[in-house]
């Protein structure tokens, strides 16, 4: 009977999930004073020394159920436990008593040699009695079995609901396979059971680190395997990190880059493993995404250019997967976005009259002369003019280029007139008035209009025809005026001949085929890097705008940008400019469904309200007090705040997650090519599956 009873409590033990945080775990002590928010465990230097140390931030297990038996319904939970620090004994004014006069037995009589030593200076009772001492642990919350339509399910309770006589709670200390749970947990979630069960689906996991729960890394002797288990694997949901924000707070050379590449490749492997078009859009002001760098000797870039896209000033688009950030200024399909740039490259100097004239010019008009036909003319001619005064300001043509505006029979008798014979033959115009210029002759058309204008200043033709918007510019062409073309020299680094499309609209559609475009920002200067990264955010909000606007379904953008402090942060938010692409951003990139990375040194920087929305928090060592506490206003950071402080290892983080209950301890796995081949290989796997099935329907 008692064998079947023995046989029957082995089966209930087996179906509890929450026995496999016990099986793997060692007794370390127990409870002796318990409460909603915090414990007090006994424990003694045996115990520690047998499940190899209880350092500070270590989590313990408390339950009053026995590892491997089947327990009262009501004790079928888990108590989960970190480590605060020391407590002190109801008797510990005489342990300390008891313990100084040991100590001093063993300096002053033994000497050297006796304090190496552990010599029976006091009989077995008392020697027993000093071992033992207090721990404080915070209570985070509670495991216990649930189900979900019949499957079972570990859940966790962020509380305690309810306790008993403390002296019924045994303390564990989880190792191995136990500690992975809860290292990693939720292992699956409710929602995602539902999911598996319904579509077979299952949850997206990946390795950002182990478990580690103090700076030092002591070597020690192995006792059982067991201390050796603690290190081990922390794995975090990808899911967690699409369309929300996450937070990478640390000092310079602590490892928030080494983070971003790890983030973006999991991310990446996760949307081409389950059929999804996630774009990535990295800014990297120092080109250690888009180049293998000297600490990991790796690059995102080397997942394959078919995956990812790098954009750069000066690229010739002759390296596979490289493009130019750059527009061609000479391209009709893309004047908008020229002038745009030049409205934004000559705002410094708006405080001149010339100046202002000639960016409030119209140079794009109506798209079809159906619809004014007057008003497309004018702009057709301006724009024409636009293009004499880039030449002259040294930005190089397309091979091929030729620019078209209809010019009246008077106007155009004025102008050759003005040809001498040693010049070009006159300019004739189509049967509709229509004349084409080119490279050759575009400055000789203007220069000879102008001529005509000085001296023939009254003629109504020419008064009619050469308009407020065409003399403005005109006005810059002649450069007669303060700086006039000249003032357009400094964009030319915007400028490609061999462009055919906007570099923000290549960039966007990229990102909706589920690359990772990296916008490599390490050469150029800072104001030029500036406008091309805030045209690339601001297009991309202008489309998820208008997509909201219309109830499409949102594109899955992710992006990622690094010195965040000088972006988000408090002033820019309690005045922003509507112009500020970035204040935009993080204001709606929740409502878009746009996914934020962000790092920065400096917590106290960055908005509330950001700080507030931020699902993710990635946070290594800070160094002075006032950022830890501010960061100690989230979650549970004030636990970590003196190891924040301290810390100063590369990848030692605590990271909080949006699905995770609790801050884990971790060091961070180096970023390394195991990772890229990772990615890569699961691209490339996607890509022969959707191949083979291509094949066979």
């Amino acid at each position: 009977m008692a064998n079947n009873s023995s046989l029957g409590n082995r089966i209930v033990a087996r179906e509890l999930i929450i026995q496999r945080l016990l099986a793997h775990s060692t007794l370390v002590g127990g409870i002796y004073t318990m409460g909603y928010d915090e414990c007090l465990v006994l424990t003694n230097d045996l115990w520690k020394k047998q499940a190899g140390g209880i350092p500070q931030h270590c989590f313990l297990l408390a339950t009053a159920m026995i590892p491997g038996g089947a327990p009262e319904v009501e004790d079928e939970e888990i108590i989960l436990l970190r480590v605060v620090g020391p407590a002190a004994l109801p008797a510990e004014a005489e342990l300390v008593q008891v313990r100084e006069q040991a100590m001093r037995e063993m300096v002053v009589t033994r000497g050297p040699e006796g304090a190496a030593s552990s010599p029976a200076i006091l009989d077995v009772l008392t020697r027993n009695e000093i071992q033992f001492s207090g721990i404080k642990a915070k209570v985070l919350g509670t495991f216990y079995d649930t189900d979900v339509n019949g499957s079972p399910l570990l859940a966790f309770g962020s509380d305690v609901e309810t306790f008993y006589s403390a002296s019924r709670y045994k303390v564990y200390k989880p190792f191995g396979d136990s500690l992975a749970i809860v290292a990693s947990y939720p292992e699956i979630t409710e929602r995602e059971e539902l999911a598996r069960q319904e579509h077979g689906q299952r949850p997206s996991r990946v390795r950002i680190g182990s478990i580690r729960y103090s700076s030092t890394k002591r070597r020690r002797p192995m006792t059982a395997g067991r201390e050796g288990d603690t290190s081990v694997p922390v794995k975090v949901n990808v899911d967690d990190f699409i369309s929300m924000k996450t937070a990478v707070f640390g000092m310079t050379r602590l490892g928030k880059s080494n983070t971003m590449k790890t983030i973006a490749t999991a991310v990446f492997q996760h949307a081409v493993e389950t059929n999804q078009n996630i774009g990535q859009l990295l800014f990297d002001p120092a080109g250690e995404y888009a180049n293998v760098n000297v600490q990991d000797q790796t690059a995102l870039a080397q997942i394959g250019d078919q995956y990812v896209t790098i954009f750069r000033l000066g690229a010739t688009g002759d390296e596979p997967g490289v493009r130019s950030l750059s527009t061609n200024f000479f391209s009709d399909s893309t004047i908008e976005v020229t002038w745009s740039i030049i409205r934004s490259g000559l705002s410094a100097w708006m405080t001149s009259g010339y100046v202002e004239s000639f960016v409030s010019a119209d140079v794009i008009g109506p798209e079809d002369e159906r619809t004014d036909r007057s008003a497309y003319t004018r702009a057709q001619r301006r724009r024409c003019a636009l293009y004499a005064t880039l030449i002259k300001a040294g930005f190089t043509p397309p091979a091929r280029f030729s620019s078209r505006l209809a010019v009246n029979r008077d106007v155009l008798n004025l102008i050759n007139q003005n040809l001498t014979d040693s010049q070009a033959s006159h300019f004739t115009t189509t049967g509709r008035g229509t004349l084409t210029l080119n490279t050759h002759n575009i400055q000789l058309f203007w220069d000879s209009l102008l001529a005509a204008k000085d001296a023939n200043g009254g003629n109504q033709h020419l008064g009619r025809w050469i308009d407020s918007g065409l003399d403005a510019i005109l006005t810059v062409y002649r450069g007669s005026t303060g700086r006039g073309f000249r003032l357009l020299e400094p964009l030319r680094v915007f400028h490609s001949a061999a462009r055919d499309q906007d570099y923000a609209s290549e960039v966007l559609q990229e990102l909706i085929s589920g690359k990772i475009v990296i916008v490599d920002l390490s050469l150029g200067s800072e104001n030029v890097l500036q406008f091309c990264s805030e045209r690339i955010v601001n297009h991309i909000l202008t489309e998820a705008s208008r997509r909201f606007a219309a109830g499409e379904e949102p594109y899955k953008i992710q992006i990622f940008i690094e010195e965040a402090h000088r972006l988000f942060n408090r002033d820019k938010m309690k005045a922003p400019s509507e112009a500020d692409p970035y204040v935009r951003l993080a204001k709606e990139a929740a409502k878009f469904k746009i996914g934020l990375i962000y790092a920065t040194q400096e917590v106290s920087s960055v908005d509330p309200l950001i700080l507030s929305n931020t699902s993710n928090w990635i946070v290594t060592h800070l160094n002075n007090r006032s950022e830890v506490k501010e960061l100690s206003k989230y979650y549970d950071f004030q636990d970590f705040a003196e190891l924040t402080l301290k810390a100063e290892d590369v990848g030692f983080a605590r990271i909080k997650t949006r699905s995770g209950r609790y801050i884990i301890p971790v060091h961070i796995d180096l970023f390394d090519r195991s990772k890229i081949d990772a990615a890569r290989n699961a691209a490339l796997r996607t890509h022969q599956d959707r191949t083979q099935e291509t094949i066979g329907d």
